[in-house]
C-alpha cells in the first residue's frame, strides 16, 4: 500500500511534539535543528557512524537538565524531527522511486515505535542507523542500508596469504581505486527483508543510486556470510555470495576468528556445533562489486523479471 508523505509528516510532528512537551526543554525545535545540522561530520568520507563533538555537547546539556530518560527522549525527537524535515522539505523527490518508497516504509516503522529504547544513545549503532535513515545519510535498499560515503581500507592489501594480497590488489585496481564506494549494512530492524529477494533489491537500488553519486566506483560489504565455507555449512545463505559473483563481483579475504565467530554462531545451532567439532572456522570476507558490472547485472536482472512477469 502506498504511503501518503503528508500524513506521515503529520504523524512524525505529532509524536515529536508529544515527546518535547514531556521534556519541557525551552526552544526545543531550535535545539533539534542544531543537533541535526551539527551531528554529521563534514568530511567527504564521514560515514554514518561519525558524530561531532558539537552534537555530543548538545546531548550532554539536555542530559544534565532532564536525566538519561530525557536524553533518550530527545534523541527520539531528533529522529522524528529529521523525518519531518526530510519529508516536508521534499528531500525524497531526488531519489529513485523504488528507494523513496522504501525510505517511507522505514519512516512509518520508526514513527510507530514508541518504546523507550536503550539504543537511543549517541554511541549505539542502532541509533546511528535510525538517524541515518531519517536524514538520508543512509539509503534504504531492500535488505540493506547503503552508505555512499565510504572507502575500502588500504589495510585489506596486507591480509591473508600472498595469493590473497594479489587478489585484493588486482580487484581494487580493476575497479579504479580505494574510494569512494557504497558500503552496504544490515539493520536489526529490517531483518524481515533479509532474503534473496531483498538482497537483489539492494543491488538494483545501488545501480540506480550511481546516478546520484557518479563519482562512486562501486559497492562493497564485509561479513561472515560471504565466507565460501557457507556453501556447505549453510547452503541456504549461498545466494549472498553467489549472485554477486555471477554478476562480476570479487570476493576478498578480510579476517579469521574474532567477531566473525561471534556473528556466525549467534543464531545457528548447526554452525555452533560444526565450530565446536572443529569442522567450521568462521572468516570474514569482503564482497566488492564495480559500478559498471553491477549496473549491467541490474539491467539483465530487471529484464528477466519483465520476461517472467
Amino acid at each position: 500500500m502506498q504511503i501518503d508523505p503528508d500524513k506521515l509528516n503529520c504523524s512524525a510532528i505529532a509524536e515529536r511534539d508529544r515527546l518535547l512537551a514531556a521534556l519541557g526543554t525551552a526552544d526545543a525545535i531550535s535545539l533539534l535543528d542544531r543537533f541535526i545540522h551539527e551531528a554529521p561530520g563534514t568530511g567527504a568520507l564521514d560515514g554514518y557512524k561519525v558524530f561531532t563533538q558539537a552534537a555530543s555537547a548538545i546531548l550532554s546539556a539536555v542530559r544534565d537538565k532532564t536525566g538519561d530518560a530525557g536524553a533518550r527522549a530527545f534523541l527520539r525527537a531528533v529522529i522524528l524531527h529529521a523525518i519531518a524535515k526530510t519529508v516536508g522539505e521534499q528531500g525524497l523527490k531526488r531519489l529513485p522511486a523504488r528507494i523513496a518508497a522504501q525510505q517511507l516504509q522505514q519512516f512509518k516503522r520508526i514513527i510507530s515505535h514508541e518504546e523507550d529504547s536503550p539504543w537511543l544513545h549517541l554511541d549505539h549503532d542502532l541509533f546511528h542507523k535510525e538517524f541515518g535513515i531519517a536524514t538520508l545519510r543512509l539509503y534504504v535498499a531492500g535488505a540493506r542500508l547503503v552508505d555512499p560515503r565510504c572507502g575500502v581500507p588500504r589495510s585489506l592489501l596486507g591480509r591473508g596469504t600472498p595469493a590473497d594480497w594479489l587478489r585484493s590488489t588486482s580487484a581494487i585496481a580493476s575497479i579504479g581505486g580505494f574510494r569512494p564506494y557504497f558500503q552496504i549494512h544490515t539493520h536489526k530492524f529490517m531483518l524481515e527483508t533479509f532474503n534473496e529477494e531483498g538482497s537483489n533489491e539492494c543491488y538494483r537500488c545501488c545501480a540506480e543510486l550511481y546516478e546520484l553519486f557518479p563519482e562512486v566506483l562501486g559497492m562493497f560489504g564485509s561479513s561472515w556470510f560471504y565466507d565460501p565455507a557457507l556453501a556447505t555449512v549453510s547452503p541456504r545463505l549461498a545466494y549472498l555470495r553467489e549472485v554477486p559473483l555471477r554478476g562480476g563481483a570479487k570476493l576478498l579475504y578480510v579476517a579469521s576468528g574474532g567477531e566473525a565467530i561471534d556473528n556466525a554462531l549467534a543464531k545457528s545451532a548447526t554452525r555452533r556445533r560444526l565450530y565446536e567439532e572443529g569442522r567450521y572456522r568462521p572468516k570474514n570476507y569482503m564482497l566488492i562489486w564495480g559500478r559498471r558490472r553491477q549496473q549491467e547485472w541490474a539491467q539483465t536482472f530487471s529484464a528477466s523479471l519483465l520476461r517472467e512477469g
